[in-house]
């Protein structure tokens, strides 16, 4: 009997193939039953979900502290009033000629008579207990030492005339010559006083227009 040769091992066609280098083992994402990821997989999901929102609380944070900062330099403190403030003396109705007394020199509230002068220019003067009324009505006074020239009278008659109106549409200016005070000029509204030693028709505008119509009594 002729013996048969020695035949090779068997192989299968998967084996007779080149072999694929096998995929790294950390490349596998291990899957549970029903294709869920496994415990190690979803750790490493979570943490990246964490990570991520703590990153969007961080940032909304920033944000929010650059927009308080930026709305705190834009508003900023506001510019105090034009003048002085001058505690206030009260408001008392006195009968006309009755004697005053203020702390304040020259008062800018307190006791006075029971009704206010018009609106004008008062060269001779005008008795205090008048024009603290004007103030409690939201008036704004200009007192100064005399003499006055005609120039500077007509300047004040011009005031009078073109000044803005209040809210109740006309001018509140009273101008009053008035000897006993330290500055040559006074501008006054209630519980307000701004001294001048320079007489200035712009800086009596501008404490004209922040202090009209702000007296006790909001009344023409």
């Amino acid at each position: 009997m002729t013996p048969l040769p020695p035949t090779e091992p068997q192989q299968s066609r998967t084996e007779g193939r080149t072999a694929a280098p096998a995929r790294p083992a950390h490349d596998k994402v291990a899957l549970e039953p029903g294709g869920r990821p496994g415990g190690t997989a979803r750790r490493g999901l979570w943490t990246w979900w964490v990570a991520g929102a703590l990153l969007l609380v961080v940032a909304g944070g920033v944000a929010w502290w650059a927009a308080a900062g930026r709305a705190k330099i834009l508003s900023g403190p506001l510019p105090p009033d034009l003048g002085q403030y001058v505690a206030n003396e009260g408001w008392d109705h006195v009968a006309v000629g009755s004697q005053l007394h203020y702390r304040a020199n020259p008062p800018s509230s307190g006791p006075h008579y029971p009704f206010p002068a018009p609106a004008g220019v008062y060269p001779n003067g005008l008795q205090t207990g008048f024009w603290v009324h004007n103030l409690e009505h939201g008036y704004i006074v200009l007192l100064y030492r005399p003499p006055a020239t005609k120039e500077q009278l007509a300047t004040f008659d011009r005031m009078v005339a073109d000044f803005p109106k209040s809210k109740f549409g006309n001018v509140k200016l009273v101008v009053v010559s008035y000897s006993d005070m330290p500055h040559p000029y006074a501008v006054l509204a209630w519980d307000w006083r701004l001294d001048m030693d320079e007489f200035k028709e712009g800086t009596v505008l501008e404490f004209y227009k922040q202090h009209v119509d702000h007296g006790r009594e909001d009344i023409p």
